[in-house]
């Protein structure tokens, strides 16, 4: 016996508290919580979409720089080509 009541009484009570929240929990799971299971799943096929493209900007940005480094060095050999010609023309006059 505790508190008037036998271990019998305890249990009973124990069982009905732990059936009422299980109730409660499956209640939130699937009323409160269940809209949002569709919009989180958007949610994380956007962040996937976004990553993906973002990946591909970062690819896209590479390619570029490599061009753009590469065009900077044939216009440094062709300004090196119209110094070569102008001292060619001015230095043979």
């Amino acid at each position: 016996m505790f508190l008037g009541m036998s271990w019998e009484d305890w249990a009973s009570i124990t069982t009905v508290i732990i059936f009422i929240a299980g109730v409660i929990s499956l209640l939130f799971k699937y009323v409160v919580f269940g809209p949002f299971q569709d919009d989180i799943k958007d949610l994380n096929k956007n962040f996937k979409t976004l990553n993906d493209n973002l990946r591909e900007i970062r690819v896209s940005i590479d390619e570029l720089d490599k061009r753009v480094h590469e065009h900077d060095r044939r216009l440094d050999r062709h300004h090196e080509r119209i110094k070569d010609l102008q001292n060619k023309v001015w230095g043979g006059n």
